[in-house]
């Protein structure tokens, strides 16, 4: 598969949507033209651009996509959404380098819906600029912020999908700009050349599934009750899989780092070099008993023995039981033989020594790389400009707490920060061990 990569330098509002030596002139009476079949529970959207190093703050940001669009007509990106579910993986893709289409929402807090309990859309932020930057990838990106209006009302599946669904055509309509134009420059993904005096690696790849609001979609529909599965690698960089998940904004995982997977790219580096990168196995996190994680994790060593792998790096997406999965599937690789890996946040307190440093481990998990520790407090500084509203929405459970987000602020720890304990491998958070 040929990725044409297109370098975003700079956007701006224009009359006619157009790209033109790295510069993207969006209008947006055409956004709003495209989107209106998908605003039935949405009131009104408005659009924001924020750019890299900008003392701006983004509050309630749900889902972060990457602009890309197939040049096969009869194959679409984001498959399964505007169009039948073919496979993902094979001919040419264009993307947008350097900027991404965001969502911000104030999703309700009613105790009607999926949001209610611990699965409701909690308090998302990144900071563009100063110390907290470096939490997400996005703070180096231009973001193109769609901020949503709700209607009053309507269900979380409604608002779900009518967010969902609009922003992937934004995202899709702003990447068809490049049609005909010379791009910056190619990568070729093919792991089709295999070199037998290398070892086989797999990656394991389980997402959150737990619900509206808790969700990751494959081929445009919810992975409930999925066995795990062989996906080829460029079918993740095509978007296979979207998200759906607002619940815990440190651990998820949005649209944009599917298809751009860190550890992904870093095995396809080393392919045909230092190893012969064989697959993802894919799998749903969260499952509900024991029985359901084993069943899990003995189906994903399956996989990798048919693979023929000698190595397996394990990584998962959300905290609490999705961690059980994980060292499931890595203790039963590790009793087959396959040399796993593993990358996970840590808690600790404060100087992260405190108490248990992970959710759950096994003794056969000894190659852990650390994303560093949660559980360090954060100070939100002042800013300048707020995109997405005015007030921060906290503590839900205790009723209810909203402080004006441009002021400076306290938190007990990242939990609340976009991407701050994403297990996919783009921290720069990191530990270091001495002995």
């Amino acid at each position: 598969m040929l990725r044409n990569y297109y370098k975003i330098d700079y956007v701006k509002w224009g009359e006619k949507s157009q790209l033109e030596n790295g510069i993207l002139i969006i209008n947006k009476e055409k956004l709003k033209k495209i989107i209106k079949p998908y605003m039935e529970s949405i009131k009104n959207i408005d659009f924001s651009i924020v750019k890299p190093d900008e003392d701006a703050r983004i509050i309630h940001v749900l889902d972060t996509i990457q602009p890309m669009y197939k040049k096969e007509k009869n194959i679409k990106q984001y498959s399964g959404f505007f169009s039948h579910p073919e496979t993902l993986g094979m001919g040419e893709t264009n993307m947008l380098e350097g900027f991404t289409v965001m969502q911000s929402a104030s999703l309700p807090w009613d105790s009607e819906s999926t949001s209610s309990g611990l699965l409701y859309p909690r308090e998302a932020i990144i900071d563009m600029n100063g110390q907290n930057s470096g939490y997400n990838p996005f703070s180096e990106k231009i973001n193109l912020v769609m901020n949503y209006d709700l209607k009053a009302g309507k269900s979380s599946e409604e608002y779900d999908k009518d967010i969902r669904l609009s922003s992937l055509k934004v995202a899709n309509y702003l990447a068809t700009l490049t049609e005909g134009k010379k791009p910056d420059y190619t990568n070729n993904y093919s792991i089709e050349k295999q070199n037998k005096n290398l070892p086989n690696v797999v990656l394991v790849w389980q997402v959150q599934n737990q619900g509206t609001y808790a969700n990751t979609f494959l081929y445009g529909k919810s992975i409930d009750n999925l066995v795990p599965t062989l996906l080829h690698p460029n079918e993740l960089l095509d978007g296979c899989l979207v998200s759906g998940n607002y619940v815990w904004p440190a651990f998820k995982v949005p649209t944009y780092l599917h298809v751009n997977h860190p550890i992904l790219l870093e095995l396809y580096k080393k392919h045909g070099s230092e190893i012969n990168f064989k697959g993802v196995i894919f799998s749903r996190s969260h499952n509900p008993t024991h029985w359901e994680k084993e069943r899990s994790a003995n189906v994903c060593v399956k996989l990798a023995k048919y693979l023929e792998a000698d190595g397996l790096v394990m990584a998962w997406e959300g905290g609490g039981n999705a961690a059980t999965d994980g060292m499931l599937t890595i203790q039963e690789a590790e009793r087959n033989n396959i040399s796993t890996s593993t990358i996970t946040f840590e808690f600790g307190g404060g100087d992260g020594t405190e108490g248990s440093l992970l959710v759950d481990d096994v003794p056969e998990a000894d190659a852990i790389v650390s994303g560093g520790s949660i559980e360090k407090e954060v100070i939100l500084p002042e800013a300048s400009r707020v995109i997405g509203g005015k007030k921060l929405r906290l503590d839900k459970e205790s009723g209810g707490y909203f402080p004006f987000a441009d002021k400076k602020r306290k938190l007990d720890n990242t939990t609340l920060i976009y991407c701050a304990g994403n297990q996919s491998g783009h921290s720069k958070l990191f530990s270091e061990a001495y002995w």
